[in-house]
């Protein structure tokens, strides 16, 4: 589907030719022929971009900006003011009202559109964010924003071995070339590449491609420099990845706010990816205990099975866990109590087990617990563990602070990582594994509770 274009422009002649300009580039366009028209079609349509002129009969483009950027529905919009006056006070206002950029009459059509090109590509992540808001996303990317929320680190990438020349940018660090294609380490990059004009008239234009390439720096937005003589390479460095071009000599006060738009952006899409991963990270944890789901287990345990580049194939233990006589907590104390136990019992198992081990709640009040690495009689040691940490000191629960004894039962197994030829399904194996746990589990049910009993993979 097509991008759309909002062009906003009182002259209907300027109209018809960059609908026109923007078909042929394979863009679909709604027009309007003034302010409060573009805002109504803006807010109904939600369209990816606006190109709008300045000099609008009853708003100003600004303030037009400033209106879209304070609505929930059309902040995230690209905006593209344009003027026949190109003077400084029309810059700077259109940047303070949150333009994304300002051209100047006539439009130089292959600047344009690399510069739409730029900013739909930037805009991409906004748009998919729309497109898959929820309150708790909501709730998690604002708490994100907050958490994350800096001044922002602009750094001068230098030509290897000398200093850049002087520029009139609020620069807090300066990065030899060699350093930022290959950082020693996360923590000593900026948050903007500032790209001294030295190095694309040095080095070419392939080092925003490394840059955007390579993991540690691809999110790390960039804005190239450029001399005011090199009018072709301000496309060709959009097109390749940067978020900006400046051109000499710069203007202190312009800079500023540019960059400033930069970093907020992307402090948004940092926080954004931190609510998004702490989203699927709730998507995989029982709401009540915070353990890992049942789901997810069953996810992990194949991935243990098939041996993956972070989950090595290897033999693990497996153990199911299950509290004694727990329905009668429930029907004497009330479900509110029995929760309080089941949370009580994860946070006692959890400090007991290792990082790389898998404790998750299964249903109820069982939970699976994978071991990986142990045999048999370092599994039973680690249950032993278990179930002497459950029943170490008493449950208090309901309002009379009632004293409880909780105890378990835990059965065995164990995967042989040897045995990875196996034409078994690797689903049929994991039911496997857990049947022969929740053998073991039933003798140890049988033989009075409280105890840890093997399963036929674990003894053989």
């Amino acid at each position: 589907m097509p991008n759309r274009v909002l062009v906003v422009d009182d002259l209907s002649i300027s109209r018809v030719i960059l609908r026109a300009r923007l078909s042929a580039a394979c863009y679909d366009t709604l027009l309007a022929h003034s302010g409060q028209e573009a805002l109504d079609l803006a807010r109904r349509e939600l369209p990816d971009l606006v190109l709008m002129h300045c000099g609008l009969p009853d708003l100003d483009g600004a303030e037009v900006c400033r209106m879209l950027r304070a609505d929930p529905r059309t902040w995230h919009i690209p905006v593209i003011l344009f003027s026949a006056q190109g003077s400084r006070a029309n810059r700077l206002a259109a940047l303070a009202a949150g333009a994304d950029d300002f051209l100047v009459r006539p439009l130089d059509e292959n600047y344009l559109l690399s510069r739409l090109r730029a900013l739909l590509r930037r805009s991409a992540l906004e748009r998919d964010y729309q497109g898959q808001e929820t309150p708790a996303l909501r709730a998690g990317l604002a708490d994100a924003v907050r958490t994350n929320a800096r001044s922002g680190r602009v750094g001068l990438v230098e030509p290897e071995g000398g200093s850049a020349s002087d520029i009139a940018a609020p620069i807090d660090m300066r990065i030899a070339m060699s350093d930022a294609l290959n950082p020693p380490q996360q923590s000593a990059l900026p948050d903007v590449f500032l790209l001294a004009p030295e190095i694309i008239g040095g080095q070419g234009l392939a080092i925003i491609s490394e840059l955007q390439s390579r993991p540690m720096t691809r999110q790390i937005p960039i804005v190239a420099i450029l001399p005011q003589d090199m009018t072709v390479e301000c496309g060709m460095v959009l097109d390749l990845g940067a978020e900006i071009v400046l051109r000499l000599p710069l203007d202190p006060e312009e800079t500023r706010l540019r960059l400033d738009a930069v970093i907020r952006r992307k402090t948004w899409a940092d926080a954004l990816r931190l609510a998004l991963g702490a989203e699927l990270d709730l998507a995989s944890r029982d709401a009540l205990t915070g353990l890992f789901n049942r789901r997810h287990a069953l996810s992990r345990l194949t991935e243990m099975i098939e041996g993956r580049a972070d989950t090595p194939a290897r033999h693990f233990a497996l153990l199911m866990i299950d509290l004694d006589n727990f329905k009668q907590v429930n029907d004497l104390f009330g479900h509110l109590s029995g929760d309080a136990v089941l949370t009580e019992v994860a946070a006692r198992m959890a400090s007991a087990v290792r990082s790389d081990d898998l404790l998750a709640r299964f249903g109820g009040e069982e939970f699976l617990l994978a071991l990986p690495g142990l045999d048999a009689l370092s599994a039973r040691a680690m249950a032993e563990q278990i179930r002497s940490r459950i029943e170490s000191a008493e449950y208090r629960t309901g309002p009379n602070n009632t004293r409880l004894r909780i105890t378990a039962s835990i059965g065995v197994s164990v995967h042989d990582g040897s045995q990875q030829a196996s034409a078994e399904p690797v689903s049929a194996q994991i039911q496997r594994l857990i049947d022969q746990a929740d053998q073991a589990l039933h003798t140890a049910k049988s033989s009075g509770r409280n105890r840890v009993a093997l399963g036929f993979s674990a003894v053989a």
